[in-house]
């Protein structure tokens, strides 16, 4: 059982992350709306992954709320690493990727700010609030309308 907790949990980071690389390196965009709309891309991963029993609960819980905001902070580091290898940089009229210039860890030291987290994070809480929405849309559309 926990491993396939584990794989839902990263397939949700991965969505998350893909997301944030693609709207960053095709749109050339960093802005914490993206951070936001990855952030809810994971938490949405989440809430349809997940127990469709735990999604009719209308409690908080705080374990829950820290695992959407480890997920969605997971989700945001993907999304960094895709932005270093795939995003292209022109300096003097030539392309250059961040990996031929800087090392990742660095990349990711010295472009990664406290709004991006917390956008990333604020998108994931979004999707935990509306995670009755979000299951019950999941539903229609693999199930179908009811009957």
């Amino acid at each position: 059982m926990p491993k396939k907790t584990l794989v839902k949990t990263v397939a949700s980071a991965g969505a998350g992350g893909i997301v944030y690389g693609i709207a960053v390196t095709l749109l050339n965009y960093f802005a914490p709306i993206v951070g936001i709309i990855a952030g809810f891309v994971s938490g949405a991963g989440l809430v349809i992954s997940g127990d469709p029993g735990d999604a009719d609960k209308t409690d908080i819980s705080p374990v829950n709320l820290f695992c959407f905001a480890v997920v969605a902070i997971i989700s945001l580091l993907i999304g960094y690493i895709l932005i270093y290898y795939f995003k292209t940089e022109i300096i003097h009229g030539m392309s250059y990727h961040p990996k031929d210039i800087i090392t990742r860890t660095d990349f990711i030291l010295s472009t990664l700010r406290i709004p991006d987290i917390l956008s990333t994070v604020t998108g994931s809480f979004i999707a935990y609030s509306l995670s009755n929405k979000i299951s019950a849309v999941y539903r229609y559309f693999r199930l179908g309308p009811p009957v």
